[in-house]
């Protein structure tokens, strides 16, 4: 073991990015909650999205509600923070 493997080893690791190799999916109360209707909008459109297609990547749910990818990042942002949807980090 070198040097530089003991500063890999030593190095932080920063928290990835919004859509770094990361997919997205509803959590129990995201579930509940789109399966009730309570969203409107692009929430609700990603919402319905997750809902029918499990984990999916930043571009999937683009493609499949036709919002561009900012506003999907910011609605996904909103709705992590709410505890409605999950973020999982894929190892590379």
């Amino acid at each position: 073991m070198g040097i530089g493997d003991l500063v890999e080893t030593f190095r932080p690791r920063r928290k990835p990015r919004l859509g770094t190799r990361c997919t997205y999916g509803l959590t129990p109360l995201g579930k509940t909650k789109a399966e009730e209707f309570a969203a409107t909008g692009p929430a609700w459109d990603v919402l319905a999205y997750l809902d029918e297609n499990h984990q999916s990547t930043i571009a999937d749910i683009c493609e499949g509600t036709r919002h561009k990818e900012e506003r999907v990042k910011e609605v996904l942002k909103r709705l992590i923070s709410s505890g409605y949807v999950k973020r999982v980090v894929t190892e590379v």
